[in-house]
């Protein structure tokens, strides 16, 4: 399938509402990197350049150069595109499925990237990202943290509930109390070493667990923080459960029990011989808790916090969507500036979503469900998978069911938000 048999019209028509008043030259820059990426099904340079129109296309090095200035451009503006975003992630989830956003970061190279979500079908549909460089600089990790949920909180519409899930790398009491003032339930794991009160203790959490004062399967009154200005005192209750989430059936078998073996052989000899700050063994209590889940949460029971917890896994299905199918580490490990990395993770985060329903309208299609019964004997397959299928099926020509979905796919049409938009940028680079 080419360019021209999707179509840039209909790219450009989705896209235009989500990403409001842009100069003109925007808009066309980003629909055309949408369109190449879904019918390239990579954002390398060269499998986009590949993906343009004979008619749109000159030679292949004016194609490259092309491809490379889309992401020279003004940053995608995201108080204006959150919201679009969160529109119509809520539209796909089944009606009464608790709202729960996924936070977790990916290392690409020399940047470090954060993704917030929608978990949505085992997947997590994108609606707030930030890009900051690795190494870390000092302090920018809990302020770029910090900046991204206040932004989600201020984009998800009045009235709707949401749970944040993150792992042991965000815990502090600065996040907690964030959360808390914006009205923002959470579930978030706590690492074995950090500081909480309990029973008007104030230690450790696997001193707590060593000491009684923390139990499996129980839900503990506690308090994050220490009372100081940059660490408040935030109330809460920690959930311990050791329930370990079981791998899918199709990895129940010896041969990934062997392959999750000798990836921790490897780990434990990278930590022995690891350069740089000295590392101790971790202790008898630290390896006794290691597969235990310690969480800060608001839930009012301990099967919903881990319930809500378990959906975080989701994270990790779309960050091996991006690398593996879209070799999103490969196209970003050589740019040179934050900036185009955020455009560049911006258009991917736009291009998912669209994939994503796409997927969504073809499994519940019956000529879909036809379909897909011929892809798979399991059912084991994703909405981004079938998306995928809809441009490089070998079986079926989807241009005709596609031109029909153009016609009723959902624009996202929500209220401006409370904070002002950007002026409308002038220039843009294509």
């Amino acid at each position: 399938m080419t360019a021209s048999d999707v179509g840039y019209d209909h790219i450009h028509t989705w896209i235009k509402p989500i990403l409001g008043p842009v100069h003109a030259t925007v808009r066309v820059t980003v629909a055309w990197a949408l369109l190449c990426l879904l019918l390239a099904q990579r954002v390398t340079p060269a499998a986009l350049a590949r993906a343009l129109p004979a008619e749109q296309a000159g030679s292949g090095r004016a194609c490259l150069r092309r491809v490379r200035r889309w992401w020279c451009g003004p940053p995608l503006e995201q108080a204006f595109i959150s919201p679009r975003l969160i529109h119509t992630a809520l539209s796909v989830l089944p009606p009464g499925t608790p709202v729960v956003v996924a936070l977790d970061t990916t290392r690409l190279g020399p940047w470090e990237v954060w993704l917030a979500g929608i978990v949505v079908a085992g997947r997590t549909l994108p609606i707030g990202w930030a890009v900051i460089p690795y190494p870390w600089p000092k302090g920018r990790f809990r302020l770029t943290t910090l900046a991204l949920i206040q932004q989600l909180q201020r984009a998800f519409p009045t009235g709707v509930r949401w749970t944040l899930v993150a792992d042991r790398g965000f815990p502090s009491a600065a996040l907690f109390a964030q959360l808390r003032q914006g009205g923002t339930d959470f579930s978030v794991r706590l690492r074995l070493s950090d500081w909480v009160t309990v029973g008007k203790v104030y230690a450790m959490v696997v001193d707590h667990l060593e000491a009684g004062r923390l139990g499996v399967e129980r839900r503990t009154t506690a308090t994050m923080g220490c009372g100081r200005p940059g660490q408040p005192l935030v109330p809460g209750w920690i959930v311990v459960s050791s329930a370990v989430a079981a791998p899918p059936q199709h990895k129940q078998n010896p041969g990934t029990l062997r392959e999750r073996a000798a990836r921790a052989r490897r780990h434990a000899q990278h930590r022995k011989h690891k350069q740089g700050r000295k590392t101790t063994p971790p202790s008898a209590a630290v390896r006794r808790y290691a597969q235990t889940w310690v969480l800060f949460t608001t839930a009012p029971t301990v099967a919903q916090a881990v319930g809500a917890y378990a959906g975080r896994m989701s994270i990790e299905e779309t960050y091996r969507d991006w690398h593996h199918h879209w070799a999103v580490r490969a196209a970003v490990v050589d740019l040179p500036t934050e900036a185009m990395v955020t455009r560049l993770i911006g258009g991917v985060c736009l291009a998912y979503t669209l994939q994503m329903h796409l997927g969504q309208r073809v499994s519940t299609d019956p000529l879909g469900q036809q379909r897909r019964a011929q892809w798979t004997v399991t059912d084991r397959v994703s909405w981004f998978w079938c998306g995928q299928r809809l441009f490089d099926d070998p079986g079926y020509d989807w241009r005709d069911w596609l031109g029909q979905q153009w016609e009723r796919l959902e624009y996202p049409v929500v209220a401006a938000p409370a904070t002002s938009v950007p002026e409308l940028v002038l220039a843009e680079v294509a």
